[in-house]
């Protein structure tokens, strides 16, 4: 678990840089637990408990069974399976079950000192202050031509794409109930970058695997052989998944994005203007204060 720091205290001990990663005025958990309809409080209870009786039974059955692992959630993250319950109804519990019991536990003691060296190749980070022109979704992006599947592993970039992901759902409460999105830049990418598994593994992860709402993909710049790509993957996205994926040419940004969002966008595509490798330094900075022990 991260420990908890005011946007004030953040700035101040880490200076504007790291500070634009940080969230201010949210609620506190409890504040958001408190919130919670009838219907919605009834869900996490749900998901609470099934999960303890889950973790007893299987600790009971000690090295024996494959789970004996397993652990409990912290309890934020039974309101976050519940927000991100699969379907368009959310705080369904068996389809937030369904999500919890394929989670990989891994997840959640991921630091970003472990993944420090993926990180800095500024393959797949967080973006501060870009955000989808509808529903003003905060947004990670991709650099898929610095993935090599032949030199790293799959495992690798999925741990990249796995903390990216819930760095941002558990960042704010936005984040949780309405959704991310996600932008990959295609520029000098290559079939030297692609491989069939890895990219299975990912886009289950945007559909599911770990529990996050992704609202919108944008593939830009997408070499003009890419249909040969898109005839792979286009059976490994769900019909509505299929809905949120828009090709387009970087001149199409402004249809997509909020208006001023070149300020924001990475400077290793064309029109974006914010330095990759200082937000990449500075996500990093921020994440390790937040989760040193």
């Amino acid at each position: 678990m991260t420990k908890q720091a005011t946007f004030n205290e953040i700035k101040t001990k880490l200076g504007d840089g790291p500070a634009r990663f940080a969230s201010d005025n949210e609620r506190s958990f409890r504040e958001q637990l408190d919130a919670l309809t009838e219907d919605e409080r009834s869900c996490y209870d749900t998901l609470k408990k099934r999960w303890e009786e889950r973790v007893e039974e299987k600790k009971s059955k000690g090295g024996k069974s494959k789970h004996s692992g397993i652990t409990l959630f912290p309890d934020e993250m039974y309101l976050t399976f519940a927000r991100c319950s699969p379907g368009l109804k959310k705080f369904n519990a068996d389809g937030a079950w369904k999500v919890m019991k394929n989670y990989d536990q891994r997840f959640l003691s991921a630091t970003a000192s472990q993944l420090e060296e993926q990180l800095k190749t500024k393959t797949l980070f967080v973006v501060p202050g870009l955000k989808s022109k509808e529903g003003g979704h905060d947004m990670f992006y991709m650099r898929p031509s610095r993935y090599f599947p032949k030199e790293t592993s799959t495992e690798t970039i999925i741990d990249n794409l796995g903390y990216c992901m819930s760095v941002l759902v558990n960042s704010k409460e936005k984040n949780g109930t309405e959704g991310i999105a996600f932008l990959a830049n295609m520029d000098d990418w290559s079939f030297t970058n692609f491989s069939v598994r890895y990219c299975h593994n990912f886009m289950m992860m945007l559909q599911g695997k770990v529990p996050v709402r992704v609202r919108m993909f944008l593939i830009v710049n997408p070499p003009s052989w890419f249909d040969k790509i898109w005839t792979i993957m286009k059976p490994m996205l769900a019909a509505d998944f299929r809905k949120k994926v828009h090709m387009i040419p970087e001149s199409q940004l402004n249809d997509y994005l909020t208006d001023g969002f070149e300020e924001y966008l990475p400077d290793d595509i064309g029109c974006g203007k914010a330095s990759t490798e200082q937000m990449v330094d500075d996500f990093i900075q921020y994440r390790k204060f937040l989760e040193e022990k």
